[in-house]
C-alpha cells in the first residue's frame, strides 16, 4: 500500500483560456430571488477556479438579494466566463461585471474624522 503524500496546488489556477492575458480585479453585481442556497451557489463559482473574493457583501430586502463580490486574480476572460455561469443559475435575475481600477482598490483601513 503506497504512502499518502501531500498534494500541493498551486495558489491561482492557470487560464487556459487566455494565458497571456493580464489578470484584473473585477466587480460582480448580483440580483436573485432569496433562496437559502444561493450564495453557496454563487461562491462556489470561484472556489472550482481555486479563487477566493477579496469582497463579498449581501443584503436581502423584500425577497430580493443584492450580492456584491470582488474578485482578483483573474483575467478578463474567465470573469464574464464566470458572469455567464451566474446567470445561468437558478434564481439569478441579473449579473452586472466591471473591472476595477487598481488605483482605486484601497490597500488598508480608512479613518474618517467626524466634524
Amino acid at each position: 500500500m503506497p504512502h499518502l503524500e501531500a498534494v500541493v496546488s498551486s495558489t491561482l489556477r492557470p487560464d487556459a483560456w487566455s494565458a497571456n492575458n493580464a489578470q484584473c480585479r473585477s466587480r460582480y453585481q448580483i440580483l436573485a430571488e432569496a433562496e437559502p442556497d444561493l450564495i453557496c451557489r454563487v461562491l462556489n463559482l470561484f472556489a472550482m477556479q481555486y479563487l477566493i473574493p477579496q469582497q463579498v457583501s449581501v443584503l436581502q430586502q423584500e425577497g430580493v438579494l443584492t450580492i456584491d463580490v470582488e474578485v482578483d486574480g483573474m483575467s478578463w476572460h474567465r470573469a464574464q466566463v464566470i458572469g455567464e455561469k451566474m446567470r445561468n443559475l437558478i434564481n439569478v435575475c441579473s449579473v452586472a461585471l466591471e473591472p476595477i481600477e487598481e488605483s482605486h482598490v484601497l490597500s488598508g483601513p480608512v479613518s474618517l474624522a467626524v466634524g
